[in-house]
């Protein structure tokens, strides 16, 4: 599948950088492609996602992510702080989730999220933690 990134990225050696506002640009265009296993290449291994409402890692976050994507959402996302601490990133963010439920009516997720990354040996930075918490929406309910 051939990307279009408005960044420069690349999707088999992913890296989000310790810059917040790439970083964001990065993971929305990611997200916003459907692509869940591309997504799921920015997390580390073994980082945790609990954007299903559960923590997830490894295989489970992989499966939830490609269903999850596969219905297209489209995520806005705003930094609201950053700090870089030598191999660690602490990222806070504004998001908003628009898609389409089951039933095909609107929904919208909307909410607060705490990330962290982690710089790899090779200098990539990944996801290693992913907290989003809903105000409304699928992880609040």
């Amino acid at each position: 599948m051939a990307f279009n990134f408005a960044v420069d990225f690349d999707p088999a050696h992913p890296d989000l950088t310790s810059d917040a506002e790439i970083a964001n640009e990065i993971f929305l265009q990611v997200f916003n492609s459907g692509d869940g296993e591309l997504f799921n290449r920015l997390y580390l291994e073994d980082s945790i996602s609990n954007f299903s409402g559960e923590p997830l890692t490894g295989a489970a976050r992989l499966a939830f992510f490609k269903e999850f994507l596969s219905s297209k959402p489209t995520l806005k996302a705003a930094i609201t702080f950053s700090y870089v601490a030598g191999d660690v990133a602490l990222m806070g963010v504004d998001y908003s989730i628009r898609g389409t439920g089951p039933d095909g009516s609107p929904t919208l997720l909307e909410g607060v999220c705490t990330d962290v990354l982690r710089r790899q040996k090779d200098g990539r930075w990944l996801m290693a933690v992913d907290r989003p918490v809903a105000a409304k929406g699928l992880v609040s309910e």
